[in-house]
Formats: C-alpha cells, sequence, structure tokens
C-alpha cells in the first residue's frame, strides 16, 4: 500500500516538472527562456536551433527517469528506502533539467547583448498614480476567510457528540492551520505591487483588479474547500472507524489535487482573459529588466519594494530576494523544507531499521524508541496475554504506520485506546492492559517476544 502511495506520488511529481519545463521551452509574449526579446527575433533561426538543443536534453532526460523509477517496487520491505530513493530520483531530475534550462538562458542571454536584441526600457519603474489610488479597492476582502474559520470551528463543537473526540480535534486544528495559511497568501496577494501594461489606466485597473480577484476568490475557495472536507471526513471516520483509512486516504488525494488543478485553471483563465485585452492595446509597456532576474527565475531588485512579485515563467508569485522580508520568506521556506524532508527520512529509517527495547526495572517496565518511548509501573498491569494476532480496523492517532510496523498511539476496535510497539506479521503480540489503556509489544523474533512475555508474567 505504502509502495504505492510513493510511486504515485513520485509520478505525479514527474507529470508537474516535465510540463513545467516543456512550458519553459515556448515562447510567452515576448519572454523566451527567462529573457526578454523584440517580437521580431522570436522566430530567429539561432535561437530556435537553441530551443532544438533544450528539447533534444529534456526528451533524453524525462524518457530515462521513467524506468528509473521501477526499483521502488522492489523496495517495498523498507519504506524509508523507497521514500529516499524517490526524493533523490526526484532531485536528480529536476538537477538535469535545472542545469539545461539554466545553460539555454545563458546562451539566450549572451546572443541578445551581442545582437543588442533589447525590448522595452532598462531600469525603469512604470507607475500609474491612478492605479496606485485604487489598489486598495483590488483585493478581496480578508474578513471572508471567518467563514472557513467558523467550519472548522464546528468541528471542535461535533466533537462532544462524536464517538471519537480524539479525532475531530486533530481535524480541527489542521482546519484552522490551513485557513491561517491561505489567509497569509492572500495577505501577500493583496500587498503586491500593481503591475502598470500601457497608457490606459482604464486598461489596468481592469487587469490588475481581475488579476488579485481571481487568485483571492481561489485562496478564499480552497479554505472553504478544506474546512468542509475536513468536517464531512472527520465527523464520518469518527461515525464509522472500519473505514477510517479508507476516507481519510480518499480525502487526502483530493484536498490534494484541488489546490494543483485551481491554481492550473485560474492561471489559464486570466493568461487569456489577458492575452485578449492587450490585443486590441496599441500602447503596450516592455521593460527589459532581465538583469534582476538570476537564471531568469529567480527575482533579485533591491530597487523595488513589493516582496511579492509575479513569476516570469507559469502561475502564482515569487519572492524578491532584493529585500529583507523577501530573503527571510524565501531561505525561511527552504530551511523548513529541508527541516521537514530531514524528519521524515529519519522517523521512516528509524521505522525500518530500529526496533523498540523493553526493559524492566525497580518495578517499571519502559518501551524505548524515539519519540514515542513509553513507561508504567508493573504493578498497573490488570492483564497480560499473548496473542497471535492483532485486532482488525487500526486507526493511527499519531506515530508510525508502515507495512511493516506500527509505533505510537493507536484506537483499536477491540481495545480502545493503544500504544503500539510492533512488527506486523511477526506473531505473537504480548497485549497489557492497563488502566486507561492497551500496550502491545513484541519482537522480530517469535522465540525472543515469548522471553519477554515469561519474564513480565513472572513479576
Amino acid at each position: 500500500m505504502l509502495t504505492a502511495i510513493v510511486l504515485i506520488t513520485a509520478l505525479l511529481g514527474y507529470v508537474i516538472i516535465v510540463t513545467v519545463y516543456w512550458n519553459l521551452s515556448k515562447p510567452s509574449g515576448n519572454l523566451w527562456f527567462g529573457v526578454t526579446l523584440p517580437a521580431h527575433v522570436l522566430e530567429h533561426v539561432e535561437l530556435r536551433v537553441l530551443q532544438k538543443s533544450y528539447r533534444h536534453i529534456y526528451k533524453k532526460s524525462t524518457l530515462a527517469a521513467l524506468p528509473l523509477l521501477l526499483p521502488i517496487l522492489f523496495l517495498d520491505t523498507y519504506i524509508s528506502l523507497s521514500v529516499i530513493y524517490m526524493l533523490l530520483w526526484g532531485s536528480l531530475l529536476l538537477l538535469v533539467l535545472r542545469h539545461s534550462f539554466v545553460r539555454t538562458h545563458k546562451s539566450f542571454t549572451e546572443m541578445k547583448r551581442s545582437k543588442e536584441w533589447f525590448a522595452g526600457d532598462k531600469r525603469v519603474v512604470r507607475l500609474d498614480t491612478r492605479l496606485s489610488a485604487h489598489k486598495e479597492t483590488m483585493k478581496l476582502s480578508l474578513y471572508w476567510f471567518i467563514l472557513p474559520a467558523l467550519i472548522a470551528a464546528v468541528v471542535f463543537i461535533l466533537r462532544i457528540f462524536a464517538d471519537d473526540g480524539n479525532i475531530m480535534r486533530i481535524a480541527g486544528w489542521s482546519a484552522l492551520g490551513m485557513t491561517l495559511l491561505l489567509w497569509l497568501v492572500t495577505l501577500f496577494f493583496s500587498r503586491m505591487k500593481a503591475r502598470v501594461y500601457s497608457l490606459d489606466s482604464e486598461l489596468n485597473l481592469l487587469l490588475n483588479r481581475t488579476y488579485r480577484q481571481y487568485w483571492s476568490r481561489l485562496w478564499l475557495g480552497l479554505a472553504l474547500t478544506d474546512s468542509c472536507f475536513t468536517l464531512i471526513m472527520a465527523f464520518t471516520a469518527s461515525k464509522y472507524p472500519g473505514s477510517a483509512a479508507v476516507i481519510w486516504n480518499t480525502g487526502t488525494v483530493i484536498c490534494s489535487l484541488i489546490p494543483i488543478l485551481g491554481i492550473l485553471y485560474v492561471h489559464k483563465i486570466f493568461s487569456r482573459f489577458e492575452t485578449a485585452l492587450l490585443a486590441m492595446q496599441q500602447e503596450i509597456f516592455y521593460t527589459d529588466d532581465d538583469e534582476y532576474w538570476i537564471n531568469g527565475t529567480t527575482y533579485n531588485n533591491p530597487n523595488d519594494r513589493a516582496i511579492l512579485v509575479p513569476k516570469r515563467n507559469g502561475a502564482g508569485s515569487t519572492v524578491n530576494l532584493g529585500t529583507k522580508a523577501g530573503k527571510r520568506i524565501y531561505y525561511g521556506l527552504c530551511a523548513f523544507a529541508a527541516v521537514i524532508l530531514a524528519a521524515t527520512g529519519w522517523i521512516t529509517v528509524l521505522a525500518d531499521f530500529s526496533s523498540p527495547a523493553l526493559r524492566m526495572s525497580d518495578g517499571r517496565t519502559t518501551i524505548s524508541f524515539p519519540m514515542y518511548s513509553y513507561s508504567f509501573s508493573l504493578s498497573d498491569v490488570q492483564k497480560l496475554t499473548l496473542a497471535e494476532s492483532l485486532p482488525q480496523a487500526v486507526r493511527r492517532m499519531n506515530g508510525i504506520a508502515t507495512d511493516t510496523v506500527a509505533i505510537g498511539n493507536f484506537e483499536l476496535n477491540q481495545f480502545g485506546e493503544s500504544k503500539l510497539y510492533i512488527s506486523k506479521n511477526s506473531p505473537p503480540y504480548i497485549v497489557i492492559r492497563l488502566p486507561d489503556l492497551y500496550v502491545l509489544y513484541n519482537h522480530k523474533e517469535a522465540a525472543e517476544t515469548r522471553r519477554i512475555f515469561t519474564e513480565l508474567n513472572g513479576r
């Protein structure tokens, strides 16, 4: 099951990567490979040769990457190796395509300079005073986010009546956290610098207002969708615990796809709207600010106070590294992503290659495992049994659950709240009943499990 999830995740990432880097090879207006060019040179034979060379490397790399996914199927015994392999595979593909793009970008830049193909004014900031005056009227009111927050709050209210209060509490905080994140994204979007397209103030107002409204409504829609889905999934899972895993997995897939599809849709319809309006204009501004775009994708302009600016390629926005706030956001997100990836890798490696250790001393039993250690007094043990099978319909509250191990806090149909330290498919299992919960433990070797059980039973 987990191997299939890893493989599907890798394929989804593959589709996104190959789509993005293919689109980068096509001219977008007067922008090509991150370089601003006059319209009359876009068909120049030397540029087409560079494009052909890039696409040749692109096709070879993307086709070669697919069979390199096959080893994941043979690493199903150790999910940590599957995850690490997927990350290395994706990083290598990105590195190859990124290197090819940057090399082509530099070739375009050198050719532009040698042939003096400059488009528009350099180091010029266009300002439409009417546009600046109406900037505040373009954004969606942030108070609308009270609605998804209230829906998320309903989850906490239903927790009182639900069969499983813990899962409702976790779901509620998850929905509130997502609402806060999307509120912050909308806030940053509302503070983006307005773009001047032409001498026509009405056109500038219309395009900027439409841009902000489309994206603001998307973020609000995603917040509402997430809160509603979370409410439905949490309540359904609490009422039908046997289907909890299916409900959460299905909901997670849906909630992961909706933002991707939404972003692509909004980007597409606004691009069409923008193209249609500008096609009727004679005075369109082109500012040649290539020097502020490092390798054609990273914006670094200390003369621009805007923190967020529209991406040169693709949908959405990017930060301005020329500002202190932009640097904090950029490097903060990089550090956060690195920590998450490192933590995920560390936890999965521990799950695959480390085993919980059970020790008894001074009337206490301690089960040691990073982040999920637990200790209890032997006098609190109400019942001690050796089981050959596990209860069905295990729900993970927090902890590690792979195809081979289950470690952490779970809820079992027959036992209720339980702490598991088990290697799956390696019976028997020691079942320890305490006043408030159950503890299940076993060793990978059946003989060692029976030895520990005998020692516990003798005390």
